[in-house]
């Protein structure tokens, strides 16, 4: 293996030395570089000076600013340089500063706390060894290879495709003329029942979308249309969703703060008479500040003009998290999502989801005739927000997100 070219940015110099000391201790040719956190427009042009191998960049965690200013400028280097290999090099990092620097792109995560020569090095071999290509942007604009998806959009570089069904794909892009990343998602257009509900579903998406301003609602860059596909290209987030962030477990904290942000993105949906009909973890993005933004709108209903739904034979959202009089076929209103928060909170809370069966139909019975699940005695506390959320009829849950946050504003305040 050739000696590992390396940039390492916001060190301080004893560290660098340190860090100097262990790489050459391996590599006596190798060649390490110093470079300040500046703009990332700045390290781009270090970067293409210097040709490295890896950036080792350290991002200090112990604040919330310091945490900000790091991740930002991983994600925005990220951005002007497709393919390059990261490693986070990481002052008071937690188990969630990691998730966040590798949804974010990084490569690799080193906490200085438990570094050893030995995971250094592993780090800096792996890196070196992939030696992954630093391209221009406009390199990373050009069309996607033979062995590439087979969709084609103007206008956009399909990078890998996130998720695939019969009928649509989801793809991670590049734009051309906003020059970041996007989600893309493609919907064929057929002539079967099943291809036009979806058509039009798809199309409701980008109506409701755009027709809404609000920090917790992903922003649409585009909608088009294309001989077979109908297209919508959306903000793309790094940071994954809060299923992924359900593989570990969450504190009492971290649960209600989760569910605070959530009625606060539901407010601002149904403000505009918007109910989302499909609100899960999957659907639930996370910024990097940790905050979650809803996504997949394909459900969503105009309140006013929501007509009843096919019975219960027919699945309509996902049967984890469907409220009982949507499992039902009722009509719903804007309790209905509440409904679908308190089963994400219990989830939370317990790391399980609070009904299973064998199948759809079993689950979805089981939301509208089973009793309310128990909390485990050390979380008893949060029962009553349960029973609320997760009532089965929807006279007797809150009334709206705004008296849910109300209740939680209460809570709040008794307890400080």
């Amino acid at each position: 293996m050739n000696s590992p070219r390396l940039l390492v940015i916001g060190c301080e110099p004893k560290r660098l030395e340190w860090l100097t000391h262990h790489i050459t201790s391996r590599w006596p040719d190798a060649r390490v570089w110093a470079a300040a956190p500046a703009e990332p427009a700045a390290l781009i042009r270090e970067i293409d000076d210097r040709e490295p191998d890896a950036l080792i960049l350290h991002i200090d965690f112990g604040t919330e600013a310091t945490a900000d200013e790091g991740m930002e400028r991983l994600r925005r280097l990220l951005l002007l340089r497709v393919g390059l290999y990261c490693i986070v090099l990481a002052n008071h990092g937690t188990e969630l500063s990691a998730v966040r620097a590798l949804k974010a792109g990084a490569k690799d995560y080193l906490p200085l706390a438990r570094i050893s020569h030995e995971a250094l090095l592993a780090a800096v071999a792996e890196a070196a060894v992939k030696r992954y290509e630093i391209e221009p942007a406009d390199r990373a604009l050009l069309p996607a290879g033979d062995d590439g998806p087979s969709l084609q959009v103007p206008g956009y570089v399909i990078v890998k495709e996130i998720a695939t069904s019969n009928f649509s794909a989801v793809y991670l892009a590049r734009s051309e003329r906003l020059r970041r990343n996007v989600v893309l998602k493609a919907m064929s257009l057929g002539n079967s029942e099943r291809e036009i509900e979806d058509a039009e579903r798809f199309a409701r998406e980008y109506e409701i979308i755009s027709s809404i301003r609000h920090p917790a609602i992903a922003e649409i860059y585009d909608f088009g249309t294309l001989p077979d596909h109908l297209y919508l290209a959306m903000e793309y987030f790094p940071c994954g969703d809060l299923r992924d962030r359900l593989r570990n477990p969450l504190s009492m904290d971290e649960s209600l703060f989760y569910l605070r942000s959530i009625a606060a993105a539901l407010r601002g949906i149904h403000v505009f008479g918007v109910l989302h009909r499909d609100l899960k973890p999957a659907n639930v993005m996370l910024r990097e500040d940790n905050s979650p933004v809803l996504i997949d709108f394909g459900l969503a209903r105009r309140a006013m003009d929501n007509g009843e739904m096919t019975g219960i034979g027919t699945v309509l959202g996902s049967p984890y998290y469907i409220s009982p009089e949507q499992a039902q076929g009722h009509r719903v209103d804007a309790r209905t999502d509440l409904y679908s928060l308190g089963v994400i909170f219990y989830e939370m809370l317990t790391g399980r989801k609070p009904y299973q069966g064998r199948s759809a139909i079993e689950i979805m019975k089981q939301h509208a005739a089973a009793p309310i699940p128990r909390l485990p005695a050390p979380l008893a506390d949060q029962q009553p927000l349960i029973d609320r959320l997760m009532a089965k009829e929807a006279i007797s849950r809150f009334a709206s997100a705004d008296e849910l946050l109300a209740q939680l504003d209460s809570k709040a305040s008794a307890i400080a």
